[in-house]
């Protein structure tokens, strides 16, 4: 629905949290290309494993129609994907760990396969057909752009929405973030019905999402804009090296620059994400 110009700053979530963390984070993450390949990067690791796997496993379906969504059992699409993340590929220094990663998220897939509530419900389209979009202006005339993927969308018996974001930590959201925010503005952006609901699905201990009250939106746009200004400024008077660490040195983009210096070892590419990954040497 949207077009954007050459050298429009897109913004999300994740890429703001980079950025409020430590500007070089953002930098690594978001920016700097690895040659020759001129890939992004990636840090691996158990955890970040265990949530792509997941995730991917419950993205596989999430355009299917309700009547053949189950047809193939989610966790053999489970068990098939994983073979894409295991080994070191997963950042797993051996295969006990791996095993116990792979367990974990194999409980969290036959959870929603065995009580699917709303994932068997009627979903929105996240990409065309006027139901949900992926960016929206957030201020065309500072060029930003605000984008997000959001994980669930059923539709409820009474047509309007209901936004579920999946979460495979053990850790609750925090209070402050601006996720659910964010994909508020974007339903709004690009959507004929409202929402009226939005939940966190915990899948390591929930056997449902739980619902959580709907974000108020007052001033967050404002928030998001004036972020947004902050980071494009950082970009635009960026040195020769890219955004400095404000300290040096932190530990946020400590581990990321070990990829540049040449200290951590490639071990493989999603082609998913478009991303060469990376893990460090055993401490």
């Amino acid at each position: 629905m949207f077009k954007y110009p050459y050298g429009a700053v897109w913004l999300s979530h994740s890429s703001l949290t980079d950025f409020s963390k430590c500007p070089r984070l953002y930098f690594l993450r978001n920016m700097y290309k690895h040659q020759p390949e001129n890939k992004k990067i990636q840090l691996v690791s158990p955890n970040l494993t265990l949530g792509m796997a997941v995730h991917d496993t419950l993205e596989s379906i999430r355009y299917l129609s309700v009547s053949t969504r189950f047809d193939k059992p989610l966790t053999d699409i489970y068990q098939e994907l994983w073979v894409n993340y295991g080994g070191e590929k997963g950042g797993f220094a051996d295969a006990q760990t791996e095993q116990l990663f792979k367990d974990r998220g194999y409980l969290m897939i036959k959870k929603v396969q065995d009580h699917p509530g709303p994932i068997a419900s009627l979903s929105t389209i996240i990409k065309s057909r006027g139901e949900m979009v992926a960016s929206m202006w957030l201020s065309e005339e500072d060029n930003l752009v605000l984008c997000g993927n959001v994980d669930w969308v059923e539709v409820l018996p009474d047509g309007t929405l209901h936004i579920i974001d999946f979460k495979t930590g053990r850790n609750e959201e925090d209070s402050s973030s601006l996720q659910l925010q964010i994909y508020l503005l974007l339903a709004a952006a690009g959507n004929r019905r409202p929402v009226t609901k939005t939940s966190y699905w915990y899948l390591d201990r929930d056997e449902v999402p739980r619902a959580v009250p709907i974000p108020d939106l007052a001033g967050v746009m404002e928030k998001l804009i004036f972020d947004g200004r902050r980071l494009k400024s950082a970009r635009i008077n960026q040195n020769s090296g890219g955004l400095d660490c404000p300290q040096g040195g932190c530990r946020y983009c400590r581990d990321y620059e070990k990829i540049v210096s040449g200290q951590a070892r490639e071990v493989g590419f999603d082609p998913i994400r478009e991303k060469l990954l990376f893990s460090l040497p055993a401490a």
